[in-house]
């Protein structure tokens, strides 16, 4: 299917998914750490909010206490941290340990940016539902991925990978 087939499957997606959540879905994307670079966050949170995602942008050099006070105001159905720095690990750590403290750990956890494969295993024991780099281009996968991860963590089945 082509790219502008895909997204209206994916908006079809968040769609159904607001449906069956009876709520919009709501994405914050947080850039904790010091790094200067956004470019993968802000195409994630333009793709979100083209297939009709609320999307929550907390811009550059977050610390993890504001990161989980955003997502705790502003009722999230996501958290996505973009993270180049290398401190990904210390970061990520700090934002579970901060939701824990929030009774908030139902609410999933993804990760992108410059993330080395041998760190993934422990992300995922951090609580991280998954990890997307450079290697992940597609952003209507990423979208499909995003909208699952929402629905497994509310009790809902999985959609399942775009077709083609």
């Amino acid at each position: 299917a082509g790219h502008v087939a895909r997204t209206a499957e994916v908006r079809a997606r968040v769609q159904r998914t607001n449906k069956d959540l009876a709520r919009h879905l709501r994405l914050l994307v947080a850039k904790p750490g010091l790094e200067g670079h956004a470019n993968g966050a802000e195409q994630i949170a333009l793709k979100a909010r083209e297939v009709g995602m609320e999307v929550i942008y907390g811009g550059l050099r977050q610390t993890p206490k504001e990161i989980v006070t955003a997502a705790r105001d502003e009722d999230v159905d996501l958290i996505g941290l973009s993270m180049l720095s290398g401190s990904h690990l210390t970061l990520t750590e700090e934002v579970v340990a901060g939701l824990r403290e929030q009774g908030m750990l139902d609410v999933p956890i993804v990760a992108g940016g410059i993330i080395p494969k041998h760190d993934e295993p422990t992300l995922r024991a951090l609580g991280v539902a998954e990890t997307f780099t450079p290697r992940n281009a597609d952003l209507n996968a990423i979208m499909a991925s995003l909208i699952d991860i929402i629905r497994v963590a509310n009790g809902k089945e999985a959609l399942g990978p775009l077709e083609g």
